[in-house]
């Protein structure tokens, strides 16, 4: 009677390392083992499945035919793995009271940061690691907990749930100094008698089509930047005019709006993970949000003009 293979886990992660670099030097590396120990795994791997996995040359090591076909195997193998890790870090954090919550760099510093003062005193057991990126988290798949958005287009994906919060604008924005000096505009056609502060990268892309004409018409860009918190810096600076959203523009009271753009609204979007919803110290967390959004809606919507 034939045994069937038997193999670890850790066999097969060094197995992938190996067959990514092409060396097991390279994939001790990766993994933070010796070479000696990569070595030994691929043998007793390739030992307990009775099949060469790879051609060793000066080169490196090569996949032969059965270890091509076994890369994917061996990759589906560990996105499980991984799955099963996320799973059990999360019914951690159910227990412990954390919550990852993952936004961009404008809402974190325009919203967030503002209310968690607030919300850690009422709620001082609960603990938030907060990951501010620009780069949307697959919450699916566990690598974050609750995301708060903005965007365009509607968010989907296997056991989320998904609340629009408000639709959000941008306008023109200037600093109040800048104002009393040069006057602002309050028409898109006025844009060429002042100084521009524009986009850059992306940013100059998703510009509106007013501020395009505004450039091409001469109007004197004094700075452009690829990032929105600098923008806005540079406009309380009082370089210029730029383009920011209403939530940073109407809640800095160093900042005049001059108008609203027509197009460029957005959803403001809380998404959080179906299994975790109804979690007390969730729960707590999204509603805080909720609340706190409803209660600035106005100015995020652009219906108040910056104090």
């Amino acid at each position: 009677m034939h045994n069937a293979a038997m193999f670890e886990w850790s066999d097969l992660r060094h197995f992938l390392a190996v067959a990514r670099s092409g060396s097991t030097l390279a994939a001790a590396k990766l993994l933070g083992v010796n070479q000696t120990t990569v070595a030994r795994r691929i043998a007793a791997l390739e030992e307990s499945l009775g099949e060469r996995l790879f051609d060793r040359a000066a080169g490196g090591y090569r996949l032969t035919t059965v270890g091509s076909a076994m890369v994917q195997n061996a990759e589906r193998v560990e996105t499980e793995a991984e799955a099963f890790a996320r799973m059990v870090a999360q019914r951690s954090r159910r227990l412990s009271g954390v919550i990852r919550f993952t936004t961009n760099d404008v809402l974190a510093d325009a919203l967030l940061n503002p209310w968690l003062g607030d919300f850690n005193r009422r709620f001082p057991v609960v603990q938030l690691e907060t990951i501010v990126t620009n780069d949307k988290l697959d919450l699916s798949r566990g690598e974050a907990d609750i995301a708060l958005r903005a965007g365009r287009s509607a968010v989907t994906g296997e056991g989320l749930v998904v609340r629009r919060l408000c639709s959000g604008k941008w306008g023109m924005y200037c600093s109040k100094a800048y104002a009393a000096e040069n006057g602002k505009p309050v028409l898109p056609e006025q844009l060429t008698n002042h100084s521009i502060i524009g986009g850059a990268g992306e940013l100059a892309n998703s510009e509106p089509e007013f501020l395009k004409r505004a450039k091409a018409a001469g109007a004197v860009v004094r700075s452009a930047s690829s990032s929105i918190l600098n923008i806005a810096a540079a406009i309380r600076s009082g370089l210029g005019v730029g383009p920011i959203p209403c939530m940073l523009g109407g809640l800095d009271p160093q900042l005049e709006q001059c108008f609203l753009f027509d197009e460029a609204d957005y959803d403001l979007l809380l998404i959080t993970r179906e299994e975790m919803r109804l979690l007390p110290h969730v729960k707590a967390f999204c509603d805080f949000i909720v609340a706190r959004t409803s209660a600035l809606r106005h100015i995020i919507e652009g219906r108040q003009a910056s104090r």
